[in-house]
């Protein structure tokens, strides 16, 4: 092999750091200018926006045990900012540390506003400073990190209402605010994880608490402990969320026999692969205005409730012509009254008319009720019933008082949808359209659902004349989006034994938005 003379090597040596050197500047240059660390602000607004995971809000349970799962719609706005350094790669150049406070804050459009805080320490749980090994499924202190996230989000339900009544009543007709309600409710770790929730609202003619309450992470043997006010656990159609059920209002029996939302705390969870649950709470009621249950005063109940799937194949959401399930239920409320008052009433499943059955105050310290559920759910196909039972014992006589109510009804999903179920809770869940109404593009006009239900309430016993009522009404639901719906009920019924005495016919509307 032929040598190279040394000043040819020098030659070319000198041309190629003419050449080699502006090249490697411009990369380097290139390189640190793409990598340059600092906070940032990203908007994102469109059609067929990407998703952007969150870092700071986590998945969390559903129903009364945490944030809903909610389905990722088309638009969003998202703003954030202290966002982690990138990572820079460059000779004698050291990596800036990631920031430890960071802060979020994203519009989802139908599922509200979703905010999130997070600040971590570099601190060791006492466990770790003795050496020891975390413990799996036990409580821990969180000294390391400070964490909030939060989700606002409201609802507005109006109603309208015609009657025609024959016999000694008159219902007027109506139109109305039905219900409207702002949400704040998500997850925080302050020394312990929990989940929280709070729920201004109002009803016609005035404002309540709704809900507030929190939930600790599942425990072993208790599981969720959850603290503050809500539904307690009883009557399927109460646990299932007033935006999710079939019909505009719930059975007469419902409203008058079970128990409206109250203060009290509560244990439980699901059990056998989440094929069960059960749950065990004490509750106070008369604390915060009620839409709903016995309008008993200055009591006491615990109640508890257990489910089961006798059937359980529930299908994935895009695959709703296969779900198949049978869900059983059974509950109990035994109720202590310190002022000796047991009351129960109902509407006649219309919230704009007045309470056509009712007890009045009965002289009895306390009283008991039990409720069996059953629902059966084939592809679009559902059916649901409930039996409810109380039992009242006066003081003034020791006389057993014994009312009771039921209902049916059956529905069926025009356009294919069938009934989610919520695992956790043991109830039913928001409906998904399997298209949104779109009459602009494609023609598509969400989902439709019909529905029939028969109820019966007796509330007539002894010396106690609170009345019966027999209904039957027929549902048309148009759901435009997972978070639009405008409902129309007709029906009627017979109102006998009490103070009111006559026939009624009705035909109400609604037409509710949540985000």
């Amino acid at each position: 092999m032929s040598r190279v003379s040394r000043p040819a090597r020098e030659s070319v040596r000198r041309a190629s750091r003419r050449i080699l050197w502006p090249l490697l500047a411009l990369g380097l240059g290139s390189g640190l200018f793409a990598a340059e660390p600092g906070s940032q602000s990203v908007i994102t607004a469109g059609t067929n926006a990407p998703k952007v995971q969150s870092t700071t809000v986590p998945e969390t349970r559903e129903g009364i045990k945490g944030l809903e799962r909610r389905p990722q719609d088309d638009f969003q706005v998202r703003v954030r900012t202290n966002a982690p350094a990138e990572a820079i790669v460059a000779t004698n150049l050291p990596a800036k540390p990631a920031k430890s406070f960071h802060w979020d804050v994203t519009w989802e459009g139908w599922n509200g506003l979703h905010m999130g805080m997070s600040q971590r320490t570099p601190l060791k749980t006492p466990r770790e400073m003795l050496g020891l090994a975390p413990q799996s499924n036990a409580p821990a202190l969180h000294l390391e990190q400070l964490k909030l996230t939060a989700t606002l989000g409201g609802l507005s339900e109006v109603d309208a209402a015609v009657y025609k009544t024959d016999g000694n009543f008159t219902l007027p007709d109506d139109i109305q605010l039905r219900r409207a309600r702002l949400r704040l409710q998500g997850d925080c770790i302050l020394l312990f994880p929990f989940s929280y929730k709070i729920e201004l609202g109002y009803i016609p003619h005035k404002f309540n608490l709704n809900q507030a309450w929190i939930s600790s992470e599942r425990l072993d043997y208790i599981g969720y402990i959850v603290a503050g006010v809500y539904q307690p656990p009883m009557s399927l159609d109460l646990v299932t969320s007033s935006r999710d059920l079939t019909f505009m209002e719930p059975a007469t029996a419902v409203q008058a026999l079970a128990p409206g939302n109250e203060a009290g705390i509560q244990i439980g969870h699901p059990v056998f692969n989440e094929r069960g649950t059960w749950t065990l709470g004490i509750f106070g009621g008369g604390v915060v205005a009620t839409e709903y249950g016995n309008a008993s005063q200055d009591y006491g109940n615990l109640i508890g409730r257990v489910t089961w799937l006798a059937m359980d194949h529930v299908a994935p959401p895009d695959r709703p012509e296969e779900n198949r399930y049978l869900h059983l239920g059974l509950s109990a409320n035994v109720q202590y009254s310190a002022s000796s008052i047991v009351r129960y009433q109902s509407r006649p499943e219309s919230y704009l008319a007045e309470h056509l059955i009712d007890t009045g105050e009965i002289d009895a310290s306390a009283s008991g009720a039990v409720g069996a559920e059953a629902a059966y759910v084939n592809g679009p196909f559902s059916l649901q019933g409930e039996l409810l039972d109380s039992i009242v014992r006066q003081d003034s006589n020791g006389e057993r008082l014994n009312f009771y109510g039921f209902y049916a009804n059956a529905s069926w999903y025009l356009t294919g949808e069938s009934r989610p179920y919520d695992r956790i809770n043991g109830c039913f869940k928001r409906l998904v359209p399997r298209r949104n109404f779109d009459f602009g593009r494609g023609g598509a006009w969400g989902a439709f659902e019909v529905a029939a239900r028969f109820s019966y309430t007796d509330l007539d016993d002894g010396n106690v004349r609170g009345g019966k009522i027999g209904l039957m009404m027929g549902e048309l639901n148009w759901y435009l989006h997972s978070h639009v719906r405008w409902m129309f009920n007709a029906g009627g019924g017979h109102v006998s034994g009490g103070t009111h005495e006559g026939n009624i016919v009705l035909f109400q509307t609604r037409v509710g938005v949540d985000f």
